[in-house]
């Protein structure tokens, strides 16, 4: 044990991130140009983190995939299907979103602040959250969003910023466990606040 306790047990979940790394990273050292492939298996594994950590405390949260929102336009003429990568749910009830990336860029980050906001129009105040791997966000771009949008940022590895040349399947960077159980009470909060 830890000299740290931790609230969480979330050693499912980091077991889970390492025994499907481990394979990738295999694959990547014996095989040319599987990159494609194996980065869509490693955007999936983010989502199935923090999905493991939200049941982690509490399993009896609904953790739904693809739950699109139906947005109407301003004018009530139009409607648009906004979601982002999880929506946690409480006994029926929307508790909070999660975007998440294996990596953050401003770009990403742009449309997960976008369809937060589209989705508050629904659902005002509903908490947000952004979940990554890594970060490669500029300083100054990350607080204008910050500014912009209310939403809390978890970046779980332990080389917080990314490196195009040494990616994670390939440097089978661990997580940070503390980030990791930060994560975990944001979702206790968010059940708190509910």
């Amino acid at each position: 044990m830890t000299a740290t306790a931790t609230r969480y047990d979330l050693t499912s979940v980091t077991n889970h991130y390492e025994q499907t790394l481990a394979p990738l990273h295999e694959q990547y050292t014996n095989t040319v140009n599987q990159g494609g492939q194996m980065r869509g298996t490693v955007g999936k594994l983010y989502e199935d983190i923090a999905q493991g950590i939200v049941y982690a405390v509490d399993p009896q949260l609904v953790v739904k995939h693809n739950d699109y929102i139906l947005i109407e336009s301003r004018s009530g003429a139009y409607h648009k299907k906004v979601q982002v990568d999880l929506h946690v749910y409480k006994e029926g009830e929307l508790l909070c979103v999660i975007e998440c990336k294996t990596y953050l860029d401003s770009s990403m980050l742009d449309r997960a602040c976008s369809e937060f906001e589209k989705i508050r129009r629904v659902y005002p105040g509903v908490p947000c959250a952004v979940f990554s791997g890594q970060f490669d966000v500029a300083e100054e771009t990350y607080d204008w969003f910050k500014d912009e949008c209310e939403f809390s940022t978890f970046v779980v590895n332990t080389t917080t910023k990314r490196d195009s040349t040494n990616p994670i399947f390939k440097s089978c960077d661990p997580l940070n466990q503390q980030v990791m159980q930060e994560f975990a009470e944001w979702i206790q909060l968010c059940i708190d606040n509910h």
